[in-house]
């Protein structure tokens, strides 16, 4: 297990949002409140997509892995050579001591989808869970797209996920109100769609408690916006990329994805 780590000051302009900080404070509940989510059913689902599209591939990028669970599931796979990458300090921090205890073979990197500087060309890069939502403007999308398309083999192929103004005003009820207690932390959850602004926003409130006495030491928040891009608007900027797309899928299968889709699933490879 690799861990490294690199200067930011080059990242992409985020405009106020600074993506270094997004679970920053999260990172030590984050699986936690992601325990509902089935990562081996998905890590199934992307190496499928990933075989199907690129049988042979194996040098594999993952972007804004967050604390690694997906890489982790995804190295006992396939043979790959994995590199995974997040903007957050702190969840790499999180991803790379799973990775120690595992004993894995992953590298693990601090750095900013958007504007990577890995020194190195893969088969396959990855991105999953709405991580491009976080983008909230074109010019952000098509940076990241770029940054991808120069870290690509001529062949290689980019796999990744968002949602879609169909999907949000569905989630957001259900996960309004969730509330959790790990170890030393308490957290819940505020959750709305702001259908006018296409924002989903996350309002995460933590406390951190003293383990003897169990009473609260620390208290901090995490607000999290992420932009609803529709499918014609998504496919309208990789026409103007650098890569063209192979597939789009709904869901978690290999339906042909549209315009009603909640979760779409896009496979690119260079134009």
């Amino acid at each position: 297990m690799k861990d490294q780590k690199r200067d930011k000051a080059d990242q992409c302009d985020h405009g106020d949002r600074n993506l270094s900080t997004i679970y920053k404070k999260l990172a030590p509940v984050y699986d936690h409140i992601m325990k509902d989510v089935d990562y081996e059913d998905w890590t199934d689902y992307i190496d499928a997509v990933i075989r199907y599209h690129h049988p042979y591939g194996d040098r594999m990028l993952e972007l804004a892995c967050g604390t690694g669970t997906m890489a982790l599931a995804m190295e006992q796979r396939d043979d790959y050579d994995i590199t995974a990458t997040d903007a957050s300090a702190e969840m790499i921090r999180v991803a790379s001591e799973k990775g120690r205890r595992r004993k894995s073979g992953i590298t693990w990197i601090v750095q900013d989808m958007c504007r990577l500087d890995i020194g190195s060309r893969f088969d396959i890069i990855f991105m999953v869970f709405d991580s491009l939502n976080y983008l909230h403007r074109v010019d952000e999308v098509l940076a990241l797209f770029d940054s991808v398309a120069s870290h690509l083999d001529d062949d290689g192929i980019f796999v990744f996920d968002f949602t879609t103004p169909n999907f949000s005003p569905k989630i957001a009820p259900l996960l309004d109100g969730e509330q959790g207690n790990l170890r030393n932390y308490r957290y819940r959850r505020n959750s709305r769609y702001i259908k006018e602004k296409g924002i989903h926003v996350n309002h995460f409130f933590v406390e951190k408690r003293d383990p003897k006495t169990g009473l609260t030491i620390d208290r901090f928040e995490e607000v999290h916006e992420q932009r609803v891009w529709t499918f014609q608007e998504i496919k309208s900027m990789v026409i103007r990329s650098k890569l063209r797309m192979l597939a789009a899928y709904e869901d978690f299968d290999f339906s042909e994805a549209t315009d009603n889709s909640d979760r779409i699933t896009m496979v690119l490879r260079h134009g």
